[in-house]
């Protein structure tokens, strides 16, 4: 009887445990013996392509193939060494030295074409072994390579997987800024094994495949950035210059066409990847730009019509003194109009303008033209843009009313002087600049989309037509930028020639020389921004240096964009 009541008892006690392992703890050892006989391989996404405005290929992944040698095998089946050096196209006496028995999978080719990879596995050659992988490419070398930046191979883990996955990994360019949409989703290979971790197929899980990453449309035109590559070029070879930077923008959008700068590199060779060629220097290096920056003080004192352009000033014969200093223009000029001021780019005329509108009121439209801050905004800005100086009205000396007006004591990216000049040139209403133009799937469907952006109406149409039509003065035969006509269309611009500090002075013989400009004037299509950072020779002013590259560039692209040319009108009024 006792014996009895024990085995019921033990088996009430068994049944309940059943029970409960059934009811309760069912889920946690169903997972527990998942998790002791599945692994989960990740699978790769494909990077997506960034594209120009017409879809042309700028950067891309594509397949790249090693071929690695056994030696050891190799030693076992020495027929196949003719056969692979022939198909490899290499001598079989250069293929016997790589064979190391005691060091396998030597690599001795990369790269190899798609029939060859046909031809060595056709031929099943049992001594080598054949690595496939993802490699970026650039099929244009280093032409806008700033922009486009460059990737790196990591290590990541993606969410919710244990073992990482090797992934390109934008650094720097669009491939940074935009690295989230280009990247796209791993995906993960579910696989059950037996005790001694053979894989069951008959048991495989549903697989989670990847998800391919999205490619990213610029708005730049490699037709036009070629142009501007090969001008870069010419200016380099021409004048040897510390550094150049060129930018294209259409004023009425912020669209940024093309955007190159000196020096550069190829991002398919790493060799070449230095800091000074890796630097986007249009939105990274900040200058005094000197007479470029005086559409500020003329477009602020017609904006609060305290002048117009036929208003007078007495440019005192070429020396003015004020709080102690002495200010001096490049010619002894006396009564000029403010048309012939900016024509003429007279240093005292602009001073006595900006004293008449005041420290207050020159800050503020310095800050709206979008000086001090980054001219770029929120998704899809590139990486690496700095905001300038515009110190506050309190941080001025008694001689900065003076000084700022002509380019001085300010500091600006090249962007931000597109930007600035593209509001005049726009009515007024400065733009966001916009590198970016859409995100689309591998279908093409559009998954984001990059619209124009109005960023303030710096100052009112009427200003704006005043001040085009006072710098169409400046490219006149009278003036420095004569160079910079465009026959059949009428340009407006400005140049600038602005000293060089170097260790806190301003250098004697280094100048920064810069040319700014649009057409056609009375509705422009495109603006080119460029400067030259210390040419050689004896060359040095904006006109005679930017000038005809304006001129080169800018009928190259009118030509591109099927621009209609009308009467070739240059105006014969001041220069600068």
């Amino acid at each position: 009887m006792g014996v009895t009541l024990g085995f019921a008892f033990c088996f009430t006690v068994v049944s309940c445990k059943l029970i409960w392992i059934q009811l309760v703890k069912q889920e946690s050892y169903r997972e527990q013996a998942i998790r002791a006989h599945t692994r989960g391989e990740p699978v790769p996404a494909q990077r997506g392509s960034i594209l120009d405005v017409s879809g042309r290929v700028l950067a891309q992944s594509m397949p790249w193939i090693e071929v690695r040698l056994d030696g050891k095998i190799l030693a076992q089946r020495p027929q196949e060494l003719p056969q692979l050096a022939s198909i490899l196209g290499v001598s079989a006496e250069w293929l016997k030295g790589q064979a190391d028995p005691e060091n396998r999978y030597q690599k001795i080719a990369e790269g190899i074409s798609a029939e060859t990879e046909a031809k060595l596995r056709a031929n099943r050659i049992q001594s080598i072994c054949l690595e496939r992988k993802l490699v970026r490419n650039y099929p244009n070398g280093s032409e806008t390579a700033q922009v486009l930046g460059y990737v790196n191979l990591q290590e990541v883990t993606p969410a919710g997987m244990q073992k990482p996955l090797a992934m390109e990994v934008g650094e720097a360019g669009v491939e940074k800024s935009m690295d989230r949409y280009l990247r796209g989703v791993a995906g993960e290979r579910r696989i059950i094994h037996d005790a001694v971790r053979r894989e069951i197929p008959y048991f495989r899980l549903s697989d989670r495949p990847a998800r391919d990453g999205y490619h990213v449309v610029l708005t730049v035109d490699q037709g036009i950035q070629h142009v501007v590559e090969r001008e870069a070029d010419h200016l380099l070879e021409t004048y040897a210059p510390e550094s150049l930077q060129i930018v294209v923008i259409r004023p009425g959008t912020g669209e940024i066409l093309a955007m190159a700068s000196r020096p550069t590199f190829d991002p398919n060779q790493r060799k070449t990847y230095e800091s000074a060629a890796v630097k986007d220097r249009p939105i990274a290096d900040t200058y005094e730009p000197g007479s470029t920056f005086k559409i500020v003080t003329v477009a602020a004192g017609l904006n609060e019509k305290i002048v117009d352009l036929d208003s007078t000033f007495f440019c005192e014969n070429g020396e003015m003194f004020y709080a102690g200093s002495s200010l001096k223009d490049h010619e002894p000029y006396g009564v000029l109009t403010l048309r012939e001021v900016v024509a003429k780019s007279s240093n005292i005329g602009m001073a006595k303008l900006a004293i008449q509108l005041g420290e207050e009121k020159l800050h503020e439209y310095a800050r709206l033209f979008g000086f001090g801050q980054k001219a770029q905004k929120g998704e899809g800005a590139l990486p690496g843009e700095e905001a300038g100086l515009l110190r506050p009205t309190k941080r001025w000396s008694k001689t900065s009313i003076t000084r700022i007006p002509m380019g001085y004591e300010v500091a600006a990216t090249n962007l931000q002087m597109a930007m600035a000049y593209g509001a005049i040139a726009n009515g007024g209403k400065r733009m966001e600049p916009r590198i970016i133009k859409a995100v689309v799937d591998r279908d093409n469907r559009v998954v984001l989309q990059f619209l124009p952006k109005v960023v303030c109406q710096a100052v009112q149409p009427g200003a704006a037509a005043k001040m085009v039509e006072a710098l169409r003065g400046v490219v006149s035969e009278e003036g420095t930028a004569e160079a910079a006509q465009v026959p059949g269309y009428e340009v407006a611009g400005k140049t600038g020639t602005a000293r060089k500090v170097v260790q806190g002075n301003y250098a004697e013989g280094k100048y920064r020389s810069s040319f700014i400009g649009f057409l056609p004037a009375d509705k422009p299509e495109f603006l080119i921004s460029i400067l030259v950072d210390e040419p050689k020779g004896k060359v040095y002013y904006g006109g005679k240096v930017a000038g005809p590259s304006f001129k080169n560039i800018a009928t190259q692209v009118a030509e591109q964009l099927h621009l209609n040319r009308g009467a070739s009108v240059v105006a014969k009024r001041g220069a600068l």
